[in-house]
């Protein structure tokens, strides 16, 4: 049987972004300018309104990320990337790591392209900031929401 997943936007200048749940609990996160159907008529869960509004805040550059350890755990789908993950999620704002840097302290030296594979999967970017992990050299690689979107999330929190 299907679970019925439904959404509620975050309004940002970028566009809306989406935040999805279903009876288990909030199972994706899209970033602004996703592309989602009208929100149909549904009460909306005040995790998922919370995490609405702080998303909000974000993205107008008056908010921190929030902490969500509970979407790390739902997000990692092995323990290697589970782990990735809460790496990833340590990332100070403003800062950030290279793939080869997370592969290591994932236990991992040479799996920066393993690294590469789950910051796609990512189902809960930018909670769980992908945005702030960079090639090797400083370059942005690819990111969901577009490598202009990446440049200017990481100029928003103050990287350089």
């Amino acid at each position: 049987m299907q679970r019925a997943v439904r959404s509620a936007p975050y309004p940002t200048e970028w566009g809306p972004g989406w935040v999805c749940w279903d009876p288990t609990g909030i199972v994706h996160i899209d970033l602004p300018g996703a592309v989602r159907p009208a929100a149909d008529n549904h009460t909306i869960p005040p995790e998922v309104s919370a995490l609405c509004a702080s998303l909000e805040a974000y993205f107008a550059g008056i908010g921190e990320l929030p902490a969500a350890p509970g979407l790390v755990a739902r997000a990692g789908t092995t323990p290697w990337r589970a782990a990735v993950y809460r790496i990833v999620s340590a990332i100070v704002t403003g800062t950030t790591m290279t793939y080869t840097e997370v592969a290591a302290a994932a236990a991992r030296p040479g799996a920066a392209r393993a690294v590469g594979a789950a910051m796609a999967a990512n189902p809960f970017a930018p909670v769980i900031p992908c945005h702030r992990v960079v090639g090797s050299d400083g370059s942005l690689r690819g990111y969901r929401g577009g490598v202009a979107m990446k440049q200017r999330l990481l100029a928003m929190e103050g990287s350089p």
